[in-house]
């Protein structure tokens, strides 16, 4: 299976004069609205954007809030969690 599911996982194309930072599992339509979606593959993706952009330590930053969210949680449920959406980005903007 893939590393923890497809809301893990964010995604970076990157051409010689523009660049995109998406996660990669796109718009999950069945779900929207919700409040279910696991928001780890957005911010990461973000990681990216800012690492890219030259900001190197703060991406680093937003990476090791993540860890500690998955790490320590709260989780959303494709993570065995019941934590929201909102709950969880919540929870990583705390630990910036």
């Amino acid at each position: 299976g893939l590393v923890g599911g497809l809301g893990l996982l964010p995604s970076a194309n990157i051409g010689h004069d523009n660049a995109l930072f998406e996660p990669v599992h796109g718009t999950a339509p069945d779900i929207a609205g919700e409040g279910v979606a696991n928001p780890t593959a957005a911010i990461l993706s973000a990681a990216m954007l800012v690492e890219f952009l030259g900001h190197v330590e703060e991406g680093q930053q937003i990476r090791d809030a993540v860890e500690s969210v998955l790490s320590d949680g709260p989780r959303t449920g494709d993570l065995g969690g019941n934590a929201t959406t909102e709950e969880v980005t919540a929870a990583v903007v705390e630990r910036l």
